[in-house]
């Protein structure tokens, strides 16, 4: 309690001690003169309650004030985090008191919250920067990851620096290190067996592979004596990452965690993990398990007073936020209870988006997002938790957000009915809100359409809804406190990808699905929009994989890119968009006499020029092998003109400039048959 409220408690506790001794008094002389009077035979009007009621209503109203004052906590000292009084979050501070908010969490009505008042970039091109040759060459050129925010890095299952391909084969633990030699030709330099760790995604940095997974235990059956019955059998699994020394190719340091990984990013030397901690276990601190080189391993478990929790909010998990400083393993962490469904990371700040639904009283369904925003220290990779707001609707995606001038940018969707919005938040400068400061709440798509695809790019936002035609809606956002939509672009099907091609000219490249005019999506398609004058309501060019090939032979086509840009190679610097396609092909044999089917995996490229009469040109198309089996190409790299396809089980090479691939140099992969065609199957 802070001195004024013990100045003010000291004074009405004062005041309910003058009220009740005056009141204990007069009851005490009432009781005197009561016996005098019978002992004197002295007759007197009985005294009424009414009297003894205003005689007490200086003590209960003194005695309520001091209760009030206390229990509503008026003049307590607030919690703060750094110079920011705490409103939304409060630290659990102990394991009793996370028990109680756990279990109170899940069994209070906060599905009623739709009746709460609170309810309511640049363009990023793919890392175009050349790493130097170890041996002192000049710089390569070369494709990086396709990433939303430029110095923002983004894992994935390939990664290059120009010299080196390193690639996390799906369905093996193994990441595959291949030389690119001078003349272009590939060299499977090695095998990097990972052991129990199952691959998720890899980062690179100059001198290190960063690989990011799971480690699986196996709890085999067990036989129960004096039963006829064998006891469960599970396998349970921790999130891990491991540092390689790339010279060496040893491990450096682990860091096993008992959370799942949801997202990760890499921003300098600094690594920033947020996972999801189970609740329904005996530890419910989150475990880290760190071990560098050859050191045992060191066990930390994160205090309580650094787990946060918010009111009035479904709690099922945990989300932790960790950061690793890569160059000393130093390692920092806080924790909220509640989930994570969305993340977006600037090289400032990461915003966490938990969209979850209920239900109200009138038994109506309802959508809302829980974002929460924390602040970066890229060069000690700590985490600070800046604040907290609810908007209603969902986030789709991390491309549904963005930060810019700060000010954080997100569209929303609901179901039941159909809403779409736009918010634009700041913080607060002395608590921990997140508040609206402008908004679009009408306008952005027709009824029943629901949001594809969003891209923030400066003071401009894209914005794609779908039914049965594909608005493309163009924003203004200028004025953060009133933003605008100048024009909308329709054609049939949709985009779940848009590319700014140039910020300035207002060029747009969407990917996604093409659809007939009942709305029912028939394949890929790639769309050339100019976004610049409200007048054009088309997009200026689109082309489409169709079902059918030159044979009449039906395929369904489809590609990871059309839900994970991470597999588009794209690059307005080079003019290129490509992205792997696998068709199932159905077809009748007439050496068998009957209808079959096989797999096609092909990667296609595409130069796009806004100034070429075809702004799309025709596909370049790489195929690997026909099989009857899934062996899909999982990406495409790009190096000095050359283009190098990776799949399970082959890579082969693609010469840009002669139009050729270099059969003799592909690269065989070799393969658990057993696991391959296990995993075959199951596909």
């Amino acid at each position: 309690m802070t001195l004024t409220g013990w100045i003010i408690v000291s004074v009405l506790s004062v005041v309910v001690v003058i009220f009740g001794a005056r009141f204990i008094s007069d009851i005490l002389w009432n009781n005197k003169l009561g016996k005098f009077h019978k002992t004197n035979h002295v007759v007197v009007p009985k005294v009424s309650g009414l009297y003894w009621l205003k005689r007490s209503y200086g003590f209960v109203l003194s005695s309520l004030l001091v209760v009030a004052t206390v229990s509503t906590g008026a003049f307590s000292i607030p919690i703060t985090m750094g110079e920011r009084v705490l409103v939304n979050a409060a630290p659990v501070q102990s394991l009793s008191n996370l028990m109680q908010i756990i279990d109170e969490a899940n069994t209070s009505p906060w599905w009623n919250d739709f009746f709460r008042g609170d309810i309511a970039v640049d363009e990023l091109a793919p890392n175009m920067e050349g790493a130097e040759d170890y041996a002192g060459g000049e710089e390569r050129d070369y494709i990086g990851t396709n990433t939303q925010i430029e110095g923002v890095d983004e894992a994935d299952i390939v990664k290059t620096d120009g010299y080196t391909i390193y690639y996390a084969s799906r369905f093996q633990n193994k990441i595959r290190v291949i030389d690119i030699l001078d003349d272009h030709t590939a060299e499977l330099q090695a095998d990097l067996d990972l052991g129990d760790l199952y691959t998720d995604a890899l980062y690179l940095t100059e001198t290190q592979l960063i690989v990011i997974g799971y480690i699986y235990t196996v709890v085999p059956y067990t036989y129960v004596e004096g039963s006829d019955y064998f006891g469960w059998a599970y396998v349970s699994y921790s999130g891990a990452v491991q540092v390689y020394n790339r010279e060496t190719m040893e491990l450096e340091y682990q860091l096993e965690t008992d959370s799942n990984f949801y997202e990760h990013r890499l921003i300098g030397s600094s690594l920033f993990l947020i996972s999801s901690k189970s609740i329904h276990t005996d530890e419910l601190r989150p475990v880290f398990k760190e071990t560098e080189g050859e050191e045992d391993t060191v066990t930390s478990y994160l205090p309580y007073e650094d787990i946060y929790y918010f009111d009035d909010m479904p709690i099922y998990s945990m989300t932790v936020v960790t950061g690793i400083q890569l160059e000393t393993y130093e390692v920092t962490s806080q924790a909220f209870l509640g989930a994570v469904s969305e993340i977006f990371a600037s090289e400032d700040s990461i915003y966490t988006v938990n969209s979850y639904y209920t239900y109200t009283l009138l038994n109506e369904y309802r959508n809302y997002s829980q974002i929460v925003k924390y602040d970066l220290d890229t060069e000690h990779a700590t985490i600070t938790y800046v604040g907290e707001a609810r908007i209603e609707g969902y986030v789709g995606d991390q491309y549904w957000m963005d930060e810019f001038e700060g000010y954080f940018r997100v569209v929303t969707s609901t179901w039941w009915p159909t809403h779409n919005a736009l918010y634009i938040l700041e913080e607060d400068e002395e608590t921990d809100a997140l508040n609206i400061v402008g908004s679009i709440t009408e306008g952005l798509g027709k009824e029943n359409e629901q949001v594809k695809s969003v891209r923030f790019v400066g003071n401009t936002g894209y914005v794609v809804t779908f039914e049965q035609t594909d608005p493309l809606y163009r924003i203004d956002l200028s004025d953060p406190t009133a933003p605008v939509i100048v024009s909308a672009i329709e054609e049939p099907g949709y985009s779940t990808y848009m590319h700014v091609w140039d910020e300035e000219a207002g060029y747009v490249i969407g990917f996604g699905f093409s659809a007939d005019n009942s709305g029912r999506v028939n394949g890929l398609k790639i769309s050339a929009y100019d976004t610049s004058d409200p007048l054009i309501t088309e997009p200026l060019e689109s082309y489409q994989l169709n079902g059918e090939d030159e044979e009449g032979i039906y395929s369904y086509s489809y590609s990871e890119a059309s839900y994970n840009p991470k597999a588009l190679m794209v690059s307005p610097d080079h003019g290129i968009i490509a992205f792997p396609v696998m068709s199932y092909r159905y077809y009748y044999d007439s050496e068998k006499g009957y209808y079959d089917y096989s797999y096609v995996s092909q990667f296609m490229v595409f130069y796009i020029n806004f100034t070429a009469e075809q702004i799309i040109s025709d596909p370049i198309i790489i195929s690997h092998e026909e099989t009857y089996y899934y062996a899909g190409i999982d990406r495409g790299v790009y190096i000095d003109g050359f283009i190098y396809t990776l799949s399970y089980t082959e890579m082969q090479i693609f010469d840009l400039v002669n139009q050729v691939v270099l059969a003799d140099d592909a690269i065989q992969f070799n393969v658990d048959q057993e696991l391959y065609y296990g995993v075959a199957y199951i596909d």
